[in-house]
This record gives C-alpha cells, structure tokens and sequence, in this order.
C-alpha cells in the first residue's frame, strides 16, 4: 500500500507526456514561423522622419555630397571636372619633364597658344589688388590673358600662373573652353627673350572658389610648372561672379625655338 500513491503518479506523468511533446513540437513551429514572418516583412520607417512638402512620403531623402576625388582629375569631355581632395598634391606629370631654363629679371610671357581650344592671345603682367588677391586682365579685353608677375616666369622652376576670363556682358572669353582641356594636350608660351616654353596638361579640376586649393596651385615645385586658371561653374547674376575656378595642371616637356 506504501507505494501505490507514487505508481499512481508515475502513470499521470506516463499519460501527459505525449501531450507535453505535442505542445512543445507547435510552440518551436509557431516560433519558427514568427521569425521568417519577422525576416520577410519589410524594414519599418523611422518616426524621427522631415516632410519635404505637402505631397512628401515621408522618407528621409539622402543630402546629395560634391564629388570630390583623391587626386586631381586628367579632365576631357569623358571625365567631368570635379575638385581634388584639399590635401591632395598636383597631378603627377603627363611626360618627362624638362630641365628649367634660366630667365633675367626683365623675361616675362608675351604670348599664349593652346591648340585644343583655339587660344592664341597676348599676356600682360598683373599683380596683387589692395585685398592681396590676384589682379585680372580688364573686362574691356576679353581676349586678354595675365600672367601673375611675382610669380616664376614660364618655363623657371616653380608654378607660372596665368589667368584669363570665360566671358563678359559681349560674349565668350579667352579661356571660354578651358574646361574642354585634358591631360596630355599641349601648351606653348612665347617669352620676351625670344624662347618658346611648351607645356603638357598633367589634369584639369574645377573647385569652388571658397576651397581654392592655394598651395596645389602655388607650391613649390621641383620642375617648370604653369597653372591656368579661369572661372567655372554657377554664374550668381547678383554678384556678378561664378561659383567655382577651373584650374589647368601642367608641366614643362620642350623649351627652344624662338618666338615670332
């Protein structure tokens, strides 16, 4: 009699079992379905959203950010122009660069021929306005280019810069296609000392004008460089300037023959 209670126990339990099994097998079928159902259903939205406008989804829509690239673009009709990152260096050089020539105080740039987009225009020195930035050519000559005077002359080591307009109120400019220039076309500037100094493009970027690349620009260099560098961009009708700069990259690949 002492241990009929257990027994009767032990048969209660025998008998559950296969329920207890029963409940467990659909408990682990439902929690499957409930994940693949979790998996399958689509991302909810977040709450934390900006309506763009009366008719807006209510999707938060990705800022759209410049491209900006690591180094500065080779340029041409098939890569658009974009600027380099800040720190980025000048482009290396398209060809073997050529010795620097020697200049006198008195050498400066007299002429400027681009082939590729059908430039061949006089230079004048300009120098620093009252704000320490660089004069320009005057608007009244539109075919004018400048060379920056307290820089190298064409064709010494260092960076020679020169500059020149995209258009005026009459109509388009000396460099009006700078933008069309791409790494390996050629540059020739004729000097008061009767030398012609060729160039060749190493790339072509346009930056905006708040983020001028200073020392990309105006750097030491180890070689004869030459920088171009025009206007480019949106054109703002109320201050009367554009948004960017369009900067040619170049290095001298010939020197010699004598100007006309």
């Amino acid at each position: 009699m002492a241990d009929e209670k257990p027994r009767a126990q032990r048969d209660r339990k025998a008998a559950l079992l296969p329920a207890i099994l029963v409940v467990s097998s659909l408990s682990g079928i439902l929690a499957i379905m409930a994940g693949v159902l979790v998996y399958l259903s689509p991302p909810q939205e977040s709450e934390n959203v900006a309506a763009s406008g009366p008719d807006s989804d209510r999707r938060v829509q990705p800022a759209v950010q410049p491209m900006v690239l690591p180094s500065v673009g080779p340029g041409g009709p098939n890569a658009p122009l974009a600027p380099a990152e800040p720190d980025a260096p000048p482009p290396l050089p398209a060809v073997k660069a050529h010795k620097p020539i020697k200049t006198t105080k008195k050498t400066r740039p007299t002429r400027i021929t681009i082939p590729k987009i059908g430039v061949s225009a006089p230079v004048q020195p300009l120098g620093l306005q009252k704000s320490g930035e660089i004069a320009v050519p005057p608007l009244s000559k539109p075919h004018l280019t400048g060379w920056y005077r307290l820089g190298p002359v064409p064709g010494e080591i260092g960076p020679a810069v020169i500059l020149g307009h995209v258009n005026t109120k009459r109509g388009p400019a000396v460099f009006s296609r700078l933008r069309e220039i791409q790494r390996g076309d050629k540059i020739r500037v004729a000097r008061s000392d009767g030398k012609i100094v060729e160039f060749t493009v190493d790339g072509v970027e346009q930056i905006s004008k708040s983020a001028f690349p200073t020392n990309r620009v105006y750097g030491n260099l180890n070689d004869a460089g030459l920088r171009l560098v025009s206007c480019g961009g949106v054109y703002n009708r109320r201050t009367g300037h554009y948004s960017d700069n369009i900067i040619v990259y170049a290095t001298m690949s010939k020197a010699g023959g004598k100007s006309r």
